[in-house]
This record gives structure tokens, sequence and C-alpha cells, in this order.
């Protein structure tokens, strides 16, 4: 019971060994080391060699062929990597791009489709039943997977797959998730590299940089991470972010929730104008239990940033427990991007500290995905369905 009962909360942040204590599977170490990691995943999706062509049963698969669409199929911290790509490339591309949460492909994907598939357990039920889908229909696939179901049965099909090396969890997997996409839309004559190498190398030396300032050596008092966790601490974050980084303020969301077990949700402007501002008119009482965050960037139209001047001094400081504001000022959007996205990270980290939480341990997760997924056999039935067209 020390650590619940001996050490001041705001202290507690600056007790590495307490930090350590409570953090059994490393999450911070493999947070901190993200500008490597994506350093690394860059590397080795540089060096990965697409196949032209790959039977797969009694489909052929023509990766040399032009593309129409992509979709990114995967659940939880995996997805993030396929909704941020989304929001960073949508200007670049010339074919839509969908990410897909859930059992199924949509009906209009064909041969012509480009399927990630992201999973970094690789033994997501969900994941596995939209392969299915993408084998039925023909679609160009690629893994992106540590391992298990979906590692085996990729290489049981000779389907690309890129690997990666065991971590804390899949959503401090993220860089090697993220950095290997836009390489391979490269391959596939799908994007320009110059530009999003430049984007690239700028964002790494960034992350570096902040990388340093979050440690968790770096006192409480030069540390924005852990203020920010402190002011959250005891209350309900409510993210608010602009159309980029929409994603970027889901997965603040899903980190609060998964590190932190605690709830906390996510909108963007302009859309959150027409609906979720109402709910701030509601008592005083109720929202004195919110922390407001706003992830803002340099890039706002004048529109959305009138706006959100507007709300912040008639609402949202006047009824919230605190307002925090974090301003990505950098000249490319990655960078942008991944400044807020690592910020959010160490914030939920240093969070979960706080409330003496395991940013890994979860019971929920071992009731639905495994007891649930075990009793049902779920994986097993997907993988021999799959590993039939083998066959």
């Amino acid at each position: 019971m020390w650590l619940s009962t001996r050490i001041p909360v705001k202290r507690l942040l600056d007790d590495k060994h307490a930090v350590r204590a409570l953090d059994k599977s490393n999450s911070f170490k493999d947070e901190l080391d993200f500008p490597d990691n994506l350093r690394k995943a860059v590397k080795n999706a540089k060096a990965f060699k697409l196949p032209n062509k790959v039977k797969a049963g009694r489909k052929i698969i023509d990766y040399s062929e032009p593309i129409s669409n992509i979709v990114f199929a995967g659940m939880g911290g995996s997805a993030i990597a396929g909704d941020l790509i989304r929001d960073w490339l949508d200007s670049e591309m010339r074919v839509p791009m969908e990410s897909v949460r859930g059992y199924h492909l949509p009906a209009y994907v064909d041969e012509k489709t480009l399927v990630f598939l992201i999973s970094y357990s690789g033994n997501t039920e969900e994941t596995l039943s939209c392969m299915l889908d993408a084998l039925d229909k023909g679609c160009r696939i690629i893994s992106i997977s540590s391992n298990g179901a979906l590692g085996r049965v990729s290489k049981a099909l000779g389907l690309p797959i890129i690997g990666l090396p065991k971590m804390a969890a899949a959503r401090v997997s993220f860089p090697y998730l993220f950095g290997p996409i836009p390489y391979f839309l490269a391959k596939m004559n799908l994007l320009s590299t110059e530009k999003f190498q430049a984007e690239m190398r700028q964002a790494i030396t960034l992350l570096e940089r902040l990388s340093k300032e979050y440690e968790i050596d770096v006192s409480f008092e030069d540390n924005f991470a852990k203020k920010a966790a402190f002011e959250i601490f005891g209350t309900v974050p409510v993210i608010y972010s602009y159309e980029p980084y929409r994603s970027v303020g889901l997965r603040f969301k899903t980190q609060v929730n998964e590190n932190c077990k605690l709830p906390a949700r996510s909108d963007a402007f302009p859309e959150l104008n027409h609906n979720e501002i109402m709910g701030w008119e509601a008592s005083t009482k109720i929202l004195k239990h919110y922390t407001l965050i706003l992830l803002r960037g340099n890039d706002e139209p004048k529109e959305v940033q009138t706006r959100i001047e507007v709300l912040k001094e008639k609402f949202f400081k006047k009824k919230a427990k605190h307002v925090i504001e974090i301003c990505a000022r950098q000249p490319s959007l990655l960078s942008r991007m991944l400044y807020l996205l690592f910020t959010a990270d160490m914030i939920s980290l240093y969070l979960s500290v706080l409330h003496r939480r395991d940013p890994v341990a979860s019971q929920t997760f071992e009731i639905l995905k495994y007891q649930v997924t075990q009793r049902l056999q779920t994986l097993e039935k997907l993988e021999q369905k799959i590993l039939k067209l083998a066959t």
C-alpha cells in the first residue's frame, strides 16, 4: 500500500521508482522510444519488397495493377494508424481511404482495393474476419502484425506481412504500425515520396526533442506532460480538436481509456458546433467535473479559430474545471499531428500514475479478449477458414 498512501499526488510524478513500480510492462520506455521506433519502422518499410503477384487459393492477387481505393481494417490502438494516415494524406491521395472497425469490409471492395490489415497481436478476430472478406473479393492485402493468427495465415498464403517487435501493448507500438504505410503507398505509385519523406524526417527530429522533455527524470515544474496530467486528475477529460486532428483527439481519448481505465470523450470542430456544444448549457454542477482539452494547430481557418475563442470565453472557461490548450505550430502537418499525439500519449501515462494504475493490466480486456473469444473459439474458426484457401 506504500504507493497509494505514502506519496503525495504531485510528488508521485517525480518519483521514478514509484512510476516504474506501477509500470510493470515498461510502457514508459516503449513510449519514450517513439522517435527511434519510428526511424526503425521507416527503415524496415524501405527495405521491404512487395511481391508482383500472389496466388492465394484460387485467386491471383496482382500488386502491380492500379488501385482504386484503400481500406484500413483494425481495432483499438492498431486502427488509429490508419486514421492518422487518412487525416495526414487526404489532400495528397487521389483515391479514397476508409477505416473499418468491425467484422466486415464494405460491399464496394474488389480486386482494385488495397486493404491494410493492422493488428499488433495478430489475434484480433474482427481483423481476421475482414481478411476473409478481402480474400473472397481478391483485394490486395498487406498485413502489419507482430505474429499471432494473422501472421500465421499471411505466411501460409504467401501474402506480404511486415512484422513488429514485442512491446508492452498495441498502443505503444504505434510508430511500427504507422511508419510503414506511406512507404507501401509510394511503392504502389499512390503517393509521391519526396514530400512525405521530408515530413517524416522533420517529425522524427521533433519527437527526439519531445521525448527528452517528457522524460520521467524531468521534474514536474519543467515537464508539460506531468503538469497537464496533474490538472486533469480527478476530472473527466473532454478532448476537442479541429478536423485534421480528429484522429489525434480519438487517440487521446482511447489512451485515457486504456492507460488510466477512465471515461473520456472526443469531438471535432466544426461538427461539434452543431450538436455537442449544446451540452455546455448544462449546469455547472455537472460541467465542473470536466477538464476541456483543446488540441490546436497553426492551420485553423479563421472561422474555426473564431468559434473556438468565442466558446472558450463564453462557456468553457466559465463551466469546466480546467481548460488546457495544446498548440502545435510546426511547419508540416505530420509534425503537428505527431507533436499532439506524442504529448497526449505522455499525458495519459502520467495520468495513469496519478490514478495508481498499471497502464497495461486490464480486467475488462481479460474478459472480452480471452474468456469470450476462447469460449466461442472465434480465432480458431477464422484461422481454419482462411487456411482452407491455401489448399
